[in-house]
């Protein structure tokens, strides 16, 4: 029964991480010699992982302080959702990289971090977040239905997770899921805005990695039948 239903599964849901941002296997620095060259041990390992972050999670966290947006901290902001104080479980995982804290070479499980291929390697590019994230969309936050609408405290410009499907492309290819609502599709089901809500690390579901039209990952990528864009944006944002 497991092996018909993985051949179910719709082919751009079988992407996968190799080739994509993600896939250090062709690193000088992975080196590890009990898995040359691997694929998922910069950031999971079978042994030894750290369940408080994310299943199986190989890679050294951060440990970093991080400047969250909220009311507080963004002079224009009118956010009706709770932040955390601190990037929560699988964000933190990403900011454990892309926080420019910690090398992406520094991994191998709880007691056994190491910085393989001996010099650290940090993130330069435009995929450095930095513990500033006022100017990043917020993350960690809840996103329910009570916190739309139009009362107090409540937010008209945001359209209900539980029964507003998420837009989809008319054209190219975008891999659907059982639960296309806001909360199913973009917040796992959890109510909840993390990265992970709009990039998606290994191409399970939304739009495949494509490096020339989908550089960052991005779930849903592409245009209405009114050739509109930012389809993702519009799917949370009633603009």
């Amino acid at each position: 029964m497991m092996i018909a239903a993985a051949l179910a599964l719709p082919l751009a849901a079988q992407a996968g991480i190799i080739g994509s941002p993600h896939d250090f296997s062709g690193e000088s620095w992975n080196i590890q010699p009990s898995d040359h060259n691997t694929v998922c041990g910069t950031c999971h390992t079978p042994h030894h992982g750290d369940s408080t972050v994310v299943p199986l999670w190989a890679h050294q966290t951060t440990s970093a302080y991080f400047t969250m947006y909220n009311n507080a901290n963004v002079a224009v902001a009118n956010l009706q959702a709770h932040v955390d104080s601190q990037p929560a479980g699988v964000s933190k995982a990403c900011l454990s990289c892309h926080d420019g804290t910690v090398a992406i070479n520094t991994y191998g499980g709880i007691g056994n971090y190491q910085t393989w291929g001996g010099t650290g390697v940090t993130i330069t590019n435009s995929a450095l977040l930095g513990t500033d994230l006022t100017h990043t969309h917020p993350i960690s936050m809840d996103y329910t239905v009570a916190m739309t609408g139009s009362g107090v405290g409540q937010d008209k410009w945001m359209f209900n997770p539980d029964t507003t499907q998420v837009l989809t492309p008319v054209s190219g290819t975008f891999s659907s899921g059982n639960d296309m609502t806001i909360n199913g599709f973009l917040l796992g089901g959890k109510h909840r805005v993390e990265c992970i809500s709009c990039h998606d690390v290994h191409n399970q579901i939304g739009t495949p990695y494509d490096k020339d039209n989908n550089p960052k990952l991005v779930k849903i990528v592409g245009v209405d039948a009114n050739n509109n864009g930012s389809l993702l944006c519009r799917s949370c944002h009633n603009k």
